[in-house]
């Protein structure tokens, strides 16, 4: 059996108007289409699906039965077609971002609150987790988006570069090193140091970074959030090396920042996304959106800005 949703249009129309001229004229086609159409249909049915007179028609028991049925196939069809529209126009949609803690509260609110007011159908999620829990959110496919840090290149992601920003020197007020300008990587050897956990791509960073200044620190803590190191610094336990937009946050409870040095380490953020997979509409336009907003200097380290 081969029939097609036009064949169940002209039956539909037929029966809703009771002439075939009348049905002829809402669908813009002639009468004499219209007519193949509804014996193809009967053709495929093997059943008289109306009774034809001199001017009216009028439904057979047989397309009585059928005309409810091909009116929802219709209507559903139309329907899928309607919401399927909305996707593609982003009048409608969903997309998910996975997110470190700090870019989650320094970086994600004004771009949520723009994008949510150029498309105000798009519901967006944001997971804040661990760093290194970003790429494998991507990877399995537990969100659209990934947003944070780069360090090794992976064979199943696909990187868009956000933001270069730099490694810096977290420490509470009053302590010591709060009065440099700027510290070396050696410097931090003298104080209790509180990281990151091992998986982390920004511990990674600075271990490597360590190792280049010829130091071995061991750390007097290790934690698994940015934010919970940012409040241990002000807490006076110890000093931290954290990316300068850890400073928007540890403003707020009297955590100073300075630039680390020899080696001056940069960071880059990216947005993260599976190879060679079809992001939905609503996805691709938020991650189209995010890059135009860093671009235009819409944060701090974007490169509008110029950093480094």
């Amino acid at each position: 059996m081969n029939v097609t949703l036009r064949q169940l249009q002209a039956f539909v129309a037929v029966a809703q108007h009771g002439r075939f001229g009348l049905a002829a004229d809402r669908l813009h086609v002639t009468q004499s289409a219209l007519s193949m159409l509804i014996r193809e249909l009967e053709s495929q049915l093997g059943l008289r699906l109306f009774d034809r007179h001199t001017r009216m028609v009028r439904l057979t028991e047989a397309g009585a039965e059928l005309l409810p049925v091909a009116a929802k196939t219709i209507g559903d069809l139309e329907t899928a077609v309607a919401a399927s529209r909305e996707l593609a126009t982003l009048k409608r949609g969903r997309v998910s971002i996975a997110t470190s803690t700090v870019l989650a509260a320094t970086l994600m609110p004004w771009v949520l609150r723009n994008f949510a007011q150029a498309h105000p159908g798009i519901r967006c999620v944001v997971r804040d987790v661990a760093e290194q829990e970003i790429r494998h959110r991507v990877r399995v496919g537990d969100v659209d988006l990934g947003i944070g840090t780069a360090l090794d290149a992976d064979p199943e992601i696909d990187e868009v570069s956000l933001i270069t920003d730099r490694m810096t020197m977290l420490c509470a007020d009053r302590h010591p090193l709060a009065e440099r300008r700027q510290v070396s990587w050696r410097e931090l050897a003298g104080h209790p140091l509180i990281v990151l956990g091992s998986g982390s791509p920004l511990r990674a960073l600075v271990d490597r970074a360590l190792d280049e200044a010829g130091v071995r620190v061991e750390p007097a803590y290790e934690v698994s959030f940015s934010s919970t190191v940012i409040s241990m610094v002000a807490a006076g336990l110890g000093v931290a090396a954290l990316p300068i937009n850890a400073r928007q946050v540890s403003s707020r409870v009297k955590v100073h920042a300075r630039p680390l040095v020899r080696p001056t380490v940069a960071r880059r953020v990216c947005a993260f996304v599976r190879h060679e997979s079809s992001p939905t509409p609503a996805a691709a336009a938020f991650r189209a959106f995010l890059g135009e907003y860093v671009r235009a200097g819409g944060y701090p380290g974007s490169p509008a800005e110029g950093a480094a």
